[in-house]
């Protein structure tokens, strides 16, 4: 029998640009999201040793509309998005079988 880790999603709706978090992740295969209006960018940054630098880990989206995955380590995170408007950004980890 399968056992199956833990839901870990964050959906955020219509947000503007700016800095949205702190949220925390618990590492591992992510499935990320993109759709805004506009131009700019969007970075996924992650909280550093120091406790207070965020240092990035995906920079620079620049499409109205994307996705990807990424292998990310546990820990507290924020989007950053410059200039675009009317934004919607979902990260939800891929589950997985026992680890």
């Amino acid at each position: 029998m399968a056992v199956f880790n833990g839901f870990d999603q964050r959906i955020d709706s219509n947000v503007a640009a700016g800095t949205i978090g702190p949220f925390t992740l618990r590492g591992g295969s992510y499935w990320i999201e993109t759709k805004s209006t506009g131009t700019g960018t969007i970075d996924l940054k992650k909280l550093g040793p120091d406790g207070t630098t965020y240092t990035a880990r995906i920079t620079q989206i620049t499409a109205t509309a994307g996705q990807q995955t990424i292998s990310l380590p546990p820990g507290t995170y924020e989007w950053v998005i410059a200039t675009f408007t009317a934004n919607y950004l979902e990260i939800t980890r891929i589950p997985t079988a026992v680890e």
